[in-house]
């Protein structure tokens, strides 16, 4: 792709970039996420810079803009390079505390670009933070990326199509409209349920805070063992939001509705795939679940199971693709309609969720250099105004909150989390 050239959004580009502008009409940023990597020493930085520079020549949709292109939108290159920003931790001052503020600091400030890179220095190592704009990554491409700056051989990862336009040019025209009807039917269903939200605030400044829960690796194997023979081998995603559920249930949601509704992303991309770099590739799925099922610890979980094997022999997550591809035909404000209302009215989601998944960089570590913790962060609409990712990082789990304030109260939240981690480490 040359500068003079334009790369339509594909359906996942568009479905992140309606919610990046209920965001923005919110007085927000936008629709970002942040990856911050706590590296023990300081990496060569100027390499980091060479390979940024690399990153734009070989892959100039990361510093595009985004444009209209007739009723649809593009990623237009501008060749502009992506500096790796330098920040510095007061001398003296507390460096977890004061990496977390510059941290924030950073990432609350207005943002145009659709990637930023960081670096904020401690006494020894420091932090690496990186903050995209959700139509150009998801979490899972961001490792990808990573994987790029610091990849021995860079000319391994290469551009690809859309893989939801892939997956969609595998089906015949019958079998987009039969997956069409399940999806439609599947998500009036989900409209059925009045979500419990976590404010009763709906509007004003706001700004973005973050509380990290990390569990050393006994507590995560025991974390692991209990989401096992509550979910299966393959739940733990939905033993973290019945957790979640019951935390905020049992402590008390500050608008307390019908019951819980929790969307949560597939990603398409094969794990560890390197390509494509790019572009968001990923379904939704809901786990929901009523007030009087999230009180019954055993049978919510059974209940998650039940409605998630239901989604796979249905193929109702796949069922959205075709929703998706139409939706890049409504306009923004149309399309946000039906990503987040109800046909009450109300907010769809309880809270917005994403679980990663494994990480790690113990082989080599990043740019040879270990990476000794992590954290994630996003922002939202609001409501919810409150984010829960998840993921492991050498086989410890770790829980990143994002919230809104003024509109989350914090003492309510420590509660929830204090919850949450009772809920997550103890058997029924």
């Amino acid at each position: 792709m040359t500068n003079s050239q334009e790369q339509l959004f594909n359906p996942g580009d568009y479905f992140t970039y309606v919610l990046d502008q209920e965001i923005r009409n919110a007085g927000m940023p936008g629709g970002y996420c942040g990856f911050a990597l706590q590296l023990a020493q300081t990496p060569d930085l100027s390499d980091l810079q060479k390979r940024l520079d690399l990153l734009v020549e070989r892959f100039p949709q990361s510093s595009a803009v985004i444009q209209p292109s007739g009723k649809r939108f593009a990623w237009v290159a501008t060749g502009d390079p992506i500096p790796l920003e330098l920040h510095q931790c007061q001398p003296g001052a507390d460096e977890v505390e004061e990496s977390q503020r510059l941290l924030l600091d950073i990432f609350n400030r207005p943002e145009s670009r659709p990637l930023t890179v960081h670096w904020i220095a401690g006494a020894e190592g420091g932090t690496l933070l990186l903050i995209w704009l959700h139509p150009l990554l998801d979490a899972r491409g961001c490792k990808i990326l990573l994987d790029f700056l610091s990849s021995e051989r860079p000319e391994s990862f290469k551009e690809s199509s859309s893989l939801i336009e892939a997956k969609l040019a595998q089906w015949s025209f019958w079998k987009k409209l039969q997956l069409f009807f399940k999806a439609k039917r599947h998500n009036t269903a989900a409209n059925s349920l009045d979500s419990c939200l976590p404010t009763q605030i709906e509007q004003g400044p706001q700004r973005l805070h973050l509380k990290i829960q990390r569990f050393d690796a006994d507590q995560s194997q025991r974390i692991a063992k209990l989401a096992q023979q509550a979910t299966g081998l393959t739940g733990r995603t939905l033993y973290y939001l019945g957790c979640f559920m019951r935390a905020m249930e049992l402590v008390g949601p500050p608008a307390a509705k019908d019951g819980y509704c929790i969307p949560y992303a597939f990603n398409l991309r094969r794990q560890n795939a390197p390509t494509p770099v790019f572009g968001n590739h990923i379904g939704c799925l809901f786990a929901r679940a009523t007030r009087e099922q999230v009180r019954d610890r055993t049978g919510l979980f059974a209940h998650l199971v039940s409605e998630h094997k239901q989604v796979v022999r249905d193929e109702l997550d796949l069922a959205y693709l075709p929703l998706m591809w139409l939706g890049q035909w409504l306009s923004p404000d149309k399309y946000a309609k039906v990503l987040r209302k109800q046909h009450s009215g109300g907010e769809l989601s309880s809270l917005w969720f994403s679980d990663i998944g494994e990480l790690s960089w113990r082989k080599q570590g990043f740019l040879g250099v270990p990476v000794t913790d992590l954290s994630l962060m996003c922002w939202m609409s609001l409501p919810p105004g409150l984010a829960l990712l998840a993921c492991q990082l050498d086989g410890k789990l770790v829980l990143s909150y994002s919230y809104l304030s003024p509109a989350i109260d914090e003492s309510w939240l420590d509660a929830v989390i204090a919850r949450m981690n009772v809920e997550l480490l103890d058997s029924p």
